[in-house]
């Protein structure tokens, strides 16, 4: 079997990342847009569709 993801907009956006990811902001979708502060503690929204379940299993 296979998952995948159907989108008009970027993967990275709110309403797809919903079923990948979790951040404090929504607009926390590259490293350059999270706050050096919660750089440490928070990965942004494309890190976690690369590296963390269950965004790196969709094909």
């Amino acid at each position: 079997k296979s998952t995948g993801l159907v989108t008009t907009t970027r993967v990275t956006h709110a309403t797809p990342a919903a079923l990948y990811a979790h951040a404090s902001s929504r607009y926390w979708e590259d490293d350059g847009k999270v706050p050096s502060a919660a750089r440490a503690s928070c990965k942004d929204i494309a890190k976690q569709l690369l590296e963390d379940e269950p965004g790196k299993n969709l094909n």
